[in-house]
């Protein structure tokens, strides 16, 4: 069963972590999402920094120092990885392997590492924490989409899922 670590499934329609039993060993459960914040950081929950914001915010802002790593929420796909943009700064888009969500996230410190149409592993590093785009001071801003997808599919306030990936 070791071959199914990091796997998820859909029982009776919620995302259910897989059960790996390591040989001679104690059954541990792998997440099926982790904070995608590797590091000391502030969820914040403001009326400016949340969803919808006084001003058609659609993300959550997450703050943190400048650099500290970012990794993948989930396995998935690469769909969008872009440097420089005025606004979202350098910024991901990636679409979840099993509930086909789109996980985006703006402003990282420098271009995204991986590429477009490459797979991502839960917790696998993307970037860092920064400021690039329209973005006072160095934090993450966090979107979650349905599909079929960023912009196309509908936006979704994404903190109560922080909250719990934060656990």
């Amino acid at each position: 069963m070791s071959g199914l670590l990091g796997a998820a499934v859909v029982v009776a329609g919620l995302l259910a972590p897989v059960l790996d039993v390591p040989s001679g060993g104690e059954p541990s459960v792998t997440p099926a999402h982790v904070f995608p914040i590797d590091g000391p950081h502030d969820l914040g929950r403001s009326a400016t920094n949340g969803f919808g914001g006084g001003r058609g915010h659609q993300g959550q802002d997450m703050f943190a120092d400048c650099g500290t790593p970012l990794v993948s929420a989930s396995d998935g796909v690469v769909r969008r990885a872009v440097s420089g943009d005025p606004v979202a700064g350098n910024h991901l888009v990636i679409e979840d392997a099993v509930t086909h969500d789109d996980y985006v996230y703006m402003h990282l410190q420098h271009a995204p590492r991986p590429d477009v149409g490459d797979r991502v592993t839960i917790g696998e590093r993307l970037g860092e924490v920064g400021r690039s785009g329209n973005a006072q001071g160095c934090h993450l801003h966090f979107e979650v989409w349905s599909p079929p997808g960023w912009e196309r599919g509908v936006v979704r306030d994404p903190f109560a899922l922080l909250r719990r990936w934060d656990g």
